[in-house]
């Protein structure tokens, strides 16, 4: 499907020095959760990073931290706040088709980007996702599903939207940490509200 839309959140990375696209710039829930488990200077992945408010947490808490995305602002304004906040990350644009995964990460966060992709493209970043994380790793994975449709105003954006519950099958060879099913109701600035139905899962390479 050709995109339609203009992505909202370009307009919002461009925002200097505000980190709020998404979660009021704090980092995910089970990101702060999952590194309890592990010790600093383990290797942590942010694929699909945004702006990078899951990959600043993690870099400032002691974590060897690689965030990749799409985005040329995103990063832009991700490597401006890594060095306002004196925290070293490797961050770069990169399709994440396209990344090379050439070493074994301890953390890979994978959270709201692969329902952007086509159905076949996201089962192959998948899978590399998985071949990538080192033995005893953690993967944080959350996507959208087709629960909902996709919202007007967003129309062209989401187009490998998930089946509802598809994104677990994948983890059954996995420790399941948590596997949680959502939906919400949500306004971007300027635009209606609409509902996004998802599954996010947290899982342990054994």
């Amino acid at each position: 499907m050709e995109k339609t839309t203009k992505p909202f959140w370009e307009d919002s990375y461009k925002r200097p020095g505000r980190l709020d696209t998404f979660g009021g710039g704090q980092p995910e829930k089970n990101v702060v959760e999952i590194i309890g488990r592990m010790n600093p200077g383990l290797n942590a992945l942010d694929l699909g990073c945004g702006e990078g408010r899951n990959a600043l947490y993690l870099a400032s808490k002691g974590f060897n931290t690689t965030a990749i995305d799409i985005s040329i602002s995103g990063i832009q304004k991700l490597n401006d706040l890594a060095g306002k906040n004196n925290v070293n990350i490797d961050a770069f644009v990169c399709d994440m088709r396209e990344y090379s995964f050439n070493k074994a990460f301890d953390l890979i966060v994978c959270s709201g980007c692969l329902h952007l992709i086509e159905r076949e493209e996201w089962q192959k970043v998948l899978e590399k996702i998985k071949k990538a994380t080192a033995t005893g790793g953690y993967n944080l994975v959350g996507i959208f599903t087709d629960v909902e449709p996709e919202p007007e105003d967003q129309r062209g954006l989401m187009v490998g939207l998930f089946k509802e519950g598809e994104l677990f099958t994948y983890y059954q060879d996995w420790e399941i940490i948590e596997s949680r099913t959502f939906s919400f109701e949500h306004q971007h600035p300027d635009g209606p509200k609409h509902k996004h139905s998802g599954n996010n899962i947290v899982a342990r390479k054994k």
